[in-house]
């Protein structure tokens, strides 16, 4: 999506700007791209864009798994940085969940390590889990002091912001005081419970789902796609392996009936 304007949000001379350089520890290896050497190098951004993508392509075919895992994370982490005036809170939980993923990785029973990679795989999976705990509760505790969400009208108060609000969203909410109210106040309410009811097996896949709606109206109505569809990815995380599954069987069977009708349209 980003690669019609890479030029502009990474490279050194860029509408990003440079967030300054010096060398200090380990922070530094990724705030590489902010070095002022890139001005005379201006093809750097173009090798991390094209090393992020050739290493998420060789994890996707589990090719070298570990390094791929790390170099994903470092070549990932210097474009979010370096451009991270034009990006929101999802890039972050990219960035964090990157760092995490290092260290989970698959090694068959027989492997002499596998009782350390196994520890590993579960300390730092449910890791992550509370890493999306963490968000959620956190994005409620800073919204209680706002006045403007305590009393319920901070989604009309959003509407009425033109970048941040479609047509559709504006004429909703914009001079609705009682719907601003009710979707203000449930925002605050999945936000908060998140943390809590996400772990409960009965209701995880409904309340997910609830999820799911409210994120892809954020996306489509508010426009901030990257973010939301994020959210929406990470909920992968939750799901039990017969969650999976049944997605899996869905569809296969899905794709299964698309065949046999393309199949038989061309019989006919």
């Amino acid at each position: 999506m980003l690669l019609p304007i890479a030029q502009e949000l990474w490279s050194y001379n860029g509408i990003a700007g440079s967030r300054g350089f010096r060398w200090s520890g380990f922070y530094s290896l990724l705030n590489v791209l902010s070095h002022p050497k890139n001005s005379e190098w201006t093809w750097v951004y173009k090798f991390f864009v094209g090393g992020q993508l050739f290493f998420l392509l060789t994890g996707f075919l589990k090719i070298w798994p570990r390094i791929s895992s790390i170099m994903v994370y470092f070549f990932t982490v210097n474009l979010f940085l370096k451009a991270s005036i034009f990006f929101t809170g999802g890039e972050v939980l990219i960035n964090i969940l990157l760092f995490y993923m290092m260290f989970v990785h698959n090694v068959s029973k027989e492997n002499k390590f596998y009782p350390y990679q196994n520890l590993l795989n579960n300390v730092f999976f449910r890791i992550m889990l509370i890493q999306v705990c963490v968000l959620y509760f956190f994005s409620c505790i800073y919204k209680l002091p706002d006045e403007n969400w305590t009393s319920g009208e901070a989604i009309m108060y959003v509407s009425r912001i033109p970048h941040f609000s479609s047509a559709t969203f504006s004429a909703l909410f914009q001079d609705n005081v009682v719907l601003s109210a009710i979707f203000t106040y449930l925002t605050l309410l999945y936000q908060g419970l998140f943390p809590l009811l996400v772990w409960f097996k009965r209701i995880k896949i409904p309340f997910l789902i609830v999820g799911v709606a409210f994120h892809l109206a954020i996306a489509f109505f508010m426009g901030i796609f990257t973010f939301a569809i994020i959210m929406i990815i990470s909920y992968i995380l939750f799901l039990e392996d017969n969650h999976i599954s049944r997605l899996k069987r869905m569809v296969m069977i899905k794709g299964n009936q698309k065949s046999l009708t393309g199949e038989k349209m061309v019989k006919r």
